[in-house]
C-alpha cells in the first residue's frame, strides 16, 4: 500500500517539473555573462551577476574555461533543478570578436537543447540530441525518488550540456556534480587568457 501512495505523491512533482526547459536560455545567458567578465577582468569575481538567478561554478581546463550555471526551485512536493554547462577556449575569451561569436554559438546550442528537452519531456523523443537518464531511490529517514537527465547535442560542436533533475528526496538537492568534475576556480583567481593561442 505504501508504494502506490509514493507514486501518487510523485505525480504533482513530475507534472510541475515539465515546464522549465525555458530556463536553459536564461542559464546559457548567465554563462555568457561570466565569459564576458573573464574577458574584461581576466578573472571571475564570484559575485552574483545582474539578472542571473543561478549558482555559478567556473573551471579552468587545459584548453579553456568551463562555466556551469544552475537554478533550483521548489515544486509541489519536491524540487526541480535545471543546469547548463558551456565552454570556451582561451583564445575565444581573449578576443572580443571571437567572444561574441562563441556567445552566439552557446545561445544557439542552448535553444536546440531546449527543443530536445521539451521533446523528451512531452513525447520521449530526443530529436537531434543524446540523453542519459537515471532514477535513484532513497529509503531510510528520508525516502523518495530523484530523476536526473543529462542532454547534449549529438554533434562534434562546442561543449554545451543540460542537466534536468527533479525529485522529492530532500528540500535542497546537491549541485549538478556530473557537469563539473575538474578543479573549481575560486573567485578572484587570475585566468591567463593567452594560453594555447
Amino acid at each position: 500500500m505504501r508504494y502506490p501512495v509514493l507514486l501518487l505523491a510523485l505525480v504533482p512533482v513530475f507534472l510541475s517539473a515539465q515546464a522549465p526547459a525555458a530556463d536553459i536560455s536564461l542559464l546559457a545567458g548567465c554563462t555568457n555573462k561570466v565569459f564576458d567578465e573573464i574577458n574584461r577582468t581576466h578573472k571571475w569575481s564570484g559575485k552574483a551577476l545582474a539578472a542571473c538567478p543561478a549558482t555559478i561554478v567556473v573551471e579552468k581546463r587545459t584548453d579553456g574555461v568551463l562555466v556551469t550555471a544552475w537554478a533550483t526551485r521548489s515544486a509541489e512536493g519536491g524540487w526541480v533543478r535545471t543546469a547548463f554547462s558551456g565552454a570556451m577556449g582561451y583564445g575565444e575569451i581573449a578576443s572580443k570578436k571571437e567572444l561574441a561569436r562563441a556567445g552566439r554559438d552557446i545561445m544557439a546550442r542552448a535553444r536546440r537543447l531546449e527543443r530536445c528537452l521539451d521533446s523528451i519531456n512531452t513525447v520521449n523523443d530526443p530529436l537531434e540530441c543524446r540523453d542519459r537518464a537515471t532514477k535513484s531511490y532513497a529509503a531510510g529517514e528520508e525516502s523518495g525518488v530523484e530523476n536526473d537527465r543529462i542532454v547534449w547535442l549529438d554533434d562534434d560542436g562546442r561543449h554545451t550540456v543540460v542537466e534536468y533533475a527533479f525529485g522529492n528526496t530532500t528540500s535542497t538537492p546537491s549541485p549538478p556534480a556530473e557537469l563539473f568534475n575538474g578543479q573549481q576556480q575560486p573567485p578572484g583567481m587570475i585566468i591567463d587568457l593567452h594560453l594555447n593561442r
